[in-house]
């Protein structure tokens, strides 16, 4: 069963490039939790929704490594996630970093995800190439997605049985051959035996089998040394192309797409805890190596010290401060959304009300309306008071 393609949220998208991006001299590992889904067309789709950023127990500049029993935690998170959202989740692939070099899988990273592939075959492979530039110094980071196939054994095996049958059919052929010279040696000679007649035909294969071209194999002949590196390397090489790289082809799309729960932003918060987590193991770890009979220099213990709070202030300052920064521009732009589809949900309410039209325009001629019956409130008081004083003309007159 190969994976025909993967599709990844974005979440685990975002926490998978920022753990890449968090050291430029180290390779990273992390998990990935989803399941397959198998449409009736053939198609195998791998759902990722959920990622586990590990803590790596070796940390170098070409290889990384974790503790079994984080693999064994990673199965138990996944039987938390399948509670939480109501959907089967389960480790389904897993993800490193390649820093400073291309994003093509290297024959170790083949053969990891060939032993990977042989307890689940829908296995998938995500690589993250980073800090790299171009010739016009623009940096980029490019992703590959990818499942490995036993081609070398394939082909070897192919190749052995077009072999063999190349040989049983010059087999068939030579003894078709024999068989008739030894029909034209009993037609022409009657007075041979049956004796004969064998004789004949055991020289006459000892004859067809030397004639064949002999195979020379080279480790009877002298070789310098330089030949016997380089057929040693070639040896090794093809004994790493025992699986063959297939690229999957994958896209990012909406978490909410692929589940319905709230957990899509709980990898990205993990991974912030997981690399201080990192950063204080490595710190008691120098402390321990550092010990002679529960004593430590004080210029080693200052100088640990010194180490881990650089290493902390790096930590906020590149991971941490990015992060609060990321998730506050996307709370202030998902408030603005919302705001906005409020405001379309009451206009489409507002249309789909009978009469909503009118009721919609409304307010303004009412206001207009409003104006005018006042301002003829206003004509006609005046008016009023003016027919009022007329009247009262003379009384005002004599008050005056």
């Amino acid at each position: 069963m190969s994976l025909t393609c993967a599709k990844i949220s974005e979440e685990v998208w975002l926490t998978c490039v920022t753990h890449a991006l968090s050291t430029e001299t180290e390779e990273i590992m992390g998990l990935l939790f989803g399941d397959i889904e198998y449409s009736d067309d053939g198609q195998v789709v791998a759902l990722v929704w959920g990622a586990a950023p590990q803590t790596r127990s070796d940390r170098r500049k070409d290889r990384v490594e974790t503790n079994p029993e984080q693999l064994a935690a990673a199965s138990a998170q996944a039987e938390r996630l399948s509670a939480e959202t109501g959907k089967m989740t389960r480790v389904i692939g897993w993800y490193h970093s390649h820093p400073h070099i291309t994003v093509l899988p290297s024959h170790v990273d083949v053969r990891t995800q060939g032993m990977y592939q042989l307890l689940d075959a829908g296995f998938l492979g995500l690589i993250f190439s980073c800090f790299n530039e171009d010739s016009k110094k623009v940096g980029k980071i490019q992703a590959t997605a990818f499942q490995v196939s036993s081609g070398w054994q394939q082909n070897k095996l192919h190749n052995s049985f077009q072999q063999f049958t190349g040989n049983a059919q010059d087999l068939s052929s030579d003894s078709e051959k024999d068989a008739l010279r030894t029909a034209a040696l009993l037609s022409s000679s009657p007075h041979l035996n049956s004796v004969d007649v064998v004789n004949v035909g055991i020289l006459s294969t000892k004859e067809s089998i030397s004639s064949q071209p002999k195979v020379i194999d080279l480790e009877d002949h002298f070789l310098d040394a330089g030949m016997q590196e380089a057929m040693h390397l070639s040896n090794l090489e093809m004994s790493g192309a025992e699986y063959m790289r297939r690229e999957v082809p994958f896209e990012v799309v909406p978490g909410h797409t692929l589940v319905k729960a709230n957990i899509h932003f709980s990898s990205f918060v993990s991974l912030q805890r997981m690399l201080f987590d990192e950063e204080q193991a490595a710190y008691n770890q120098s402390l321990a190596q550092s010990r002679r009979d529960d004593m430590i220099h004080p210029l080693t213990a200052i100088h640990h010290s010194a180490t881990y709070e650089a290493s902390l202030c790096k930590l906020m300052e590149y991971c941490l401060s990015p992060a609060l920064s990321s998730l506050w521009d996307r709370l202030e732009e998902n408030n603005i959304r919302l705001e906005a589809l409020k405001e379309e949900n009451m206009n489409l309410h507002l249309q789909t009300l009978p009469g909503g039209q009118s009721t919609r325009q409304s307010p303004h001629p009412s206001r207009r309306k409003t104006g005018s019956m006042s301002s003829e409130t206003t004509n006609s008081s005046s008016s009023g008071q003016k027919t009022a004083g007329d009247k009262l003309s003379p009384r005002e007159g004599r008050r005056k």
